[in-house]
């Protein structure tokens, strides 16, 4: 056993050693910076309800809107002294997309570039067209991609254009106007495929940006990111087929790579990149050569002088002192409203997608129970204050213990995974406290909230949880676990056997790596490093299997 042990380390380690290779000589080093949302609102209260008037101004959504003249500012000094030769912006330049506020970038990238010579490419994104045409943005932005442009698409704001000695930018407008969705027609397919079909002639190795994700990053990011990825097959096959190998996406503010391999192997990456103006406020260093290293970069300082006037003396303190603390500050709040503000009926029913009229029973089941889930939810875990109930107290009726943790309640714990996205390699593995008591806390919501509906309306829920995640469970244990008499023990086998291994894609990251890593570049992988790929891909996957297997007992 030991010896196979070894075997399997020394293989990892010379896998490592294998995908880290020397740069060629003629490399590209390029930044990209996503979603900046630069606004030119001043200071306005906004969490007009927060209990703590301190932090007012934050925003639901925990983006630091108001200060993200200041952070723009910062990140580009930190552009101007990077060795980076270009920055890469795949949209939401701007918050509102007004005229004012594409004015301002376009000042702040024309003096970037005139005090750097580093060069600005940017793509539209969907707040950039809030309140500005396409022919309009191409106006606003035309110094920065659309003036050196080998080829711009009429209908669109795409276009290509060459970047260092042996690259070309292919820049995709995904954006309907007036709709944050995304999409791509079949005339963009049109065009890009004809784009790809020169760059590959001239010699070009293409690299892609886009704002919308191309793939899905994590379980269920449709639905929380809704029409935040663009659904086109045809779309991923031609761009992975043609040579694509990176796309740099954003608008779903994770921090993730992604890869899809199409029909004839040939596989992309879909890098998307966490918007500068919320926690940790990254952005990326990206050199290309005959591998691809990726580096992951804050903004850790900002102009106080550039803040807005009006924020409390508390807010104001925490900015200057540790300004990462501050923007994790903010966006606890922020989405710990927002989180909040989904536990009534009216909310979930919206949220969920249900319609009265095609779904009446859940619809009516949802708002029976909306009062009651709003109440269990917002528990804490421990100790409630002037003699209250906990969540723990709940699950002792139904003989069951909640992990010991640090967390406050189950939207502290929400919080807490959504934002490991945000910051990437999130490592929240089956075993770990905050999976445990997640499932453990989930299941008592379900035991209370379903305790006394009757079997069908029971089943009718489990059915429509079972539709909606794409799982399919047989009769006998939706049955079961709708049965008034095992209803308990139900819960635990649904917890045990759905809810678990669909919370562990959550809260774990396949490889590679989301901040920090070096990849294969435009280049065939050898015979060699190929096996060694598929297999540490086959290792990992025996390891997640084996850790989930022995690690959690739903009947404890």
């Amino acid at each position: 056993m030991k010896k196979i042990i070894a075997v399997l380390l020394c293989i990892a380690l010379l896998s490592g050693s294998v995908a880290i290779t020397a740069f060629a000589a003629d490399t590209l080093k390029v930044i990209v910076a996503n979603d900046l949302h630069l606004s030119s609102l001043a200071y306005t209260p906004y969490l007009k309800n927060n209990a703590d008037s301190d932090w007012s101004h934050v925003f639901s959504s925990g983006q630091l809107i108001q200060e993200s003249n200041a952070i723009i500012t910062a990140f580009l000094d930190k552009a101007a002294a990077s060795d980076a030769e270009a920055i890469l912006v795949p949209g939401d330049i701007t918050n509102e997309g007004t005229a004012a506020e594409h004015a301002i970038m376009v000042e702040k990238f024309r003096a970037f570039e005139q005090n750097t010579g580093k060069s600005v490419y940017v793509v539209a994104g969907n707040h950039d067209f809030m309140k500005t045409s396409v022919k309009e943005f191409k106006e606003f932005y035309s110094e920065f991609g659309y003036d050196e442009a080998i080829a711009v698409a009429d209908d669109s704001a795409s276009y290509v254009a060459d970047i260092g000695k042996d690259y070309r930018l292919l820049a995709i407008d995904s954006i309907i106007p007036g709709n944050g969705t995304g999409e791509i027609t079949q005339a963009d397919i049109v065009w890009v495929s004809n784009q790809l079909d020169k760059a590959n002639a001239d010699g070009k190795k293409v690299i892609a940006m886009m704002h919308h994700n191309l793939i899905e990053h994590y379980i269920f990011g449709e639905k929380i990111h809704k029409g935040g990825i663009v659904h086109s097959v045809e779309f991923r096959e031609l761009l992975a087929t043609k040579g694509v190998k990176f796309i740099f996406t954003g608008h779903t503010h994770d921090q993730d790579i992604a890869s899809y391999t199409a029909a004839d192997g040939s596989v992309i990456y879909d890098v998307v990149t966490n918007t500068l103006n919320a926690y940790p406020c990254t952005y990326r260093e990206v050199t290309f050569g005959e591998n691809v290293k990726f580096e992951a970069k804050t903004v850790d300082k900002v102009d106080l002088s550039l803040i807005p006037d009006g924020l409390s003396d508390e807010a104001m303190s925490l900015l200057s002192s540790d300004f990462r603390e501050y923007s994790k500050k903010v966006i606890w709040t922020g989405l710990r409203g927002t989180f909040g503000s989904f536990l009534n009926a009216s909310s979930l029913i919206k949220l969920i997608g249900i319609d009265a009229q095609t779904d009446p029973d859940m619809h009516r089941i949802i708002t029976s129970l909306g009062d009651k889930l709003a109440k269990v939810v917002q528990m804490p875990f421990y100790n409630a204050a002037d003699g209250g109930q906990s969540l723990s107290d709940v699950a002792a009726v139904y003989g069951k213990t909640l992990p010991k943790s640090n967390y406050t309640d189950l939207i502290d714990l929400a919080i807490t995974l959504y934002q490991a996205h945000c910051v990437g390699d999130e490592n929240y593995p089956v075993n770990s406290t905050e999976v445990q008591l997640l499932i453990s806390a989930i299941a008592t919501v379900l035991c209370y909230c379903l305790e006394d509906v009757s079997a069908e309306d029971y089943t009718t829920v489990l059915n429509f949880v079972f539709t909606l995640t794409g799982i399919e469970i047989s009769e006998d244990v939706v049955n079961f676990a709708g049965s008034s008499i095992k209803r308990i023990e139900g819960i635990d086998l649904i917890a045990s056997t759905v809810l678990r291994p669909l919370v562990v894609q959550f809260t774990t990251d396949d490889a590679p790596a989301d901040n920090n890593v070096t990849l294969a570049g435009y280049r065939e992988l050898s015979g060699f490093e190929k096996f060694i790929q598929l297999f540490m891909e086959f290792f990992e996957k025996v390891k997640e299997f084996f850790i989930m297997i022995f690690s959690f007992n739903p009947f404890a």
